[in-house]
């Protein structure tokens, strides 16, 4: 019994510490943080930055050569001597040569390319590329990743108060439907102001469900994002006036310092690096060739000392030249499909430039209405308010019906509802524009 009562303070105390850790709200950043940290498609584009480091790697590598140990056994129908005989090596008694039909071989062979056209060269510099290509990619991949998870946070804060603000509104029409049922049992009320004020409150309730539903579904959707189990509470985010401005610039002058645009650059140069590597068929291939090794077998049974075994060293040093003269046209279609793909590839970039233009424009376009929404909102949300206030104490007083009261109370609803997703849809175009000019990790 004296050690539960000791237990029982614990007990209270690890309640409280899970309490408190339960309804712990992720900040924004907390979100992007987790995001960056877990996302799998980001991830998987990080895996591509490395798989370009290796594959820079492995081009470089080939201008060094390969250095390989090689092996072979051959069994021949009729003897073999064990390395290729000159009229020196027999002059002095042909029968000391050694002889075998079983010839075994090793070697250290070493060859490397001396002249490829400048194909191999090419093929390092477009490696290079796609390798800082990979890497202005993930950096997109980042942006991308948190505009996603900053709308769908702004998004869950927007339907959170529309649910909240709906919740208000049954509430109202609770108490409304209330007075109401009070006021026809004393014969203060008709049957049908009952009925209407009923029909009301169940639509209030349906909508405040299925603002709930989605609530549930854009947090499953961040989750995913964020790959945990399920998003907790989240923080809200300052929507006060004082923060709410319109913008005047076009921001063309931040052009050079995107990655998307470096990113379409460097596409372009690749492509033109790989013109001038499907030239170099047209140039002669030179490689250098030479290994060391010995050859042995036990002697054949015709030579002398029959069983017995033999080896002889064998080396040698060579180049190799190739110079294709006539393919059928092969080549010049494999230049004209490579200067194909480089023109391509610049109609992308002046497509991309074009886009973010575009982009930039309806940005702030977007910014400078959420603005004026917002404001009108504002105003709207005010004045509504007001009206309701009226048509209560008038329908209180029987200078006006229950019609007046319920489109005073619903269109005070909508304003508020339209009031709060107003700030919402500007801080999500604000997002939008920090994702266009890459400044999501910047703030």
């Amino acid at each position: 019994m004296a050690l539960s009562k000791k237990i029982q303070p614990l007990v209270v105390v690890l309640q409280l510490i899970c309490t408190v850790t339960a309804v712990h709200a992720l900040s924004l950043e907390e979100c992007v943080q987790l995001a960056l940290k877990n996302n799998p498609d980001l991830q998987k584009q990080q895996l591509s930055v490395e798989l370009a480091h290796e594959d820079v790697a492995e081009q470089k590598s080939v201008n060094f050569g390969t250095l390989d140990i090689v092996g072979s056994y051959t069994h021949y129908n009729l003897p073999h001597t064990l390395a290729p005989l000159t009229p020196a090596s027999i002059a002095f008694g042909a029968a000391d040569v050694p002889t075998t039909q079983d010839l075994f071989g090793t070697a250290v062979v070493y060859e490397v390319p001396l002249f490829t056209g400048f194909a191999q060269t090419r093929t390092v510099e477009a490696a290079d590329l796609q390798r800082e290509m990979a890497g202005a990619t993930l950096k997109l991949s980042r942006e991308q990743l948190i505009y996603n998870v900053r709308t769908l946070y702004v998004q869950i804060l927007s339907l959170q108060a529309q649910e909240k603000a709906q919740a208000s509104y049954v509430l109202s029409l609770q108490r409304l439907y209330d007075d109401v049922t009070r006021e026809l049992a004393l014969g203060r009320k008709a049957r049908i102001d009952q009925l209407k004020a009923a029909a009301d409150l169940k639509n209030a309730r349906a909508v405040r469900e299925r603002i709930g539903g989605n609530v549930r579904i854009t947090k499953a959707a961040l989750a995913a994002l964020l790959d945990i189990d399920q998003v907790p509470e989240v923080e809200e985010i300052d929507l006060s006036s004082e923060s709410i401005e319109s913008i005047h610039e076009d921001f063309t002058d931040r052009f050079s310092g995107l990655q998307r645009l470096r990113a379409a650059r460097l596409a372009t140069e690749k492509n033109s690096k790989l013109v001038e590597k499907s030239k170099a068929a047209l140039y002669p291939q030179l490689l250098f060739n030479t290994s060391y090794g010995r050859n042995f077998g036990p002697n054949d049974s015709s030579n002398q000392n029959s069983g017995d075994w033999e080896n002889q060293e064998v080396w040698q040093a060579g180049l190799y030249l190739k110079w294709n003269i006539f393919d059928f046209g092969g080549n010049r279609a494999k230049v004209g499909k490579a200067r194909v793909l480089e023109r391509q590839s610049r109609y992308e970039q002046l497509k991309t430039e074009l886009e973010l233009k575009r982009a930039l424009k309806e940005a702030v376009t977007k910014i400078n209405t959420a603005v004026t929404d917002y404001n009108s909102a504002r105003e709207e949300f005010a004045m509504t308010r007001e009206t309701e206030t009226i048509e209560q104490v008038r329908f209180e007083q029987g200078a006006a019906d229950i019609n007046d009261l319920l489109y005073a109370k619903a269109r005070n609803q909508l304003a508020l509802s339209r009031f709060t997703g107003a700030g919402y849809t500007y801080r999500t175009a604000w997002f939008y524009l920090e994702y266009l000019l890459e400044n999501g990790e910047k703030r």
